[in-house]
């Protein structure tokens, strides 16, 4: 190719990825997609024992107590919803940092032996689960603004 052509093709606005560039973004991609699915599993089985962590220590104390109904079965105790938002908000924001420390530098083959002895799930498992809940969030994101 002569030095025109060459200096030519570099003046293009628009240049197409190449293999490589495309391979790259993919395999982030994925990563990406293990990422937030292995946190979210993670925080999913977090969460009840946040709760009843909280009752344990005194964090939280019921607003109302349990009551006995007519039929013989307990309406359970109740806690003031704002008192339970804050204290899921502020273990959200731990869990967060904890779990970015521990996962933002591992690999897929990491992550994914992470979830093969915790939650008996492999890769495709995991893709799977994150291309569903993705599309489960858009199909609640048109209901709730009616599309």
């Amino acid at each position: 190719m002569n030095t025109r052509s060459a200096s030519s093709l570099s003046a293009l606005k628009f240049r197409p990825e190449s293999v490589r560039e495309k391979a790259a973004k993919a395999a982030f991609r994925q990563w990406q997609a293990v990422f937030y699915t292995l946190r979210d599993l993670v925080w999913q089985s977090t969460k009840p024992q946040i709760f009843k962590e909280a009752i344990a220590d005194g964090t939280l104390e019921p607003v109302e107590p349990k009551r006995k109904r007519m039929d013989g079965t307990y309406e359970p105790e109740k806690y003031d919803p704002v008192a339970v938002r804050e204290l899921y908000a502020e273990a959200w924001e731990q869990f967060s940092t904890d779990f970015d420390v521990a996962f933002t530098k591992a690999t897929l083959d990491e992550m994914v032996q992470f979830a093969e002895s915790h939650y008996e799930m492999g890769l495709s498992d995991l893709l799977k689960l994150n291309a569903d809940s993705l599309r489960g969030e858009a199909i609640r994101s048109a209901a709730r603004f009616k599309r």
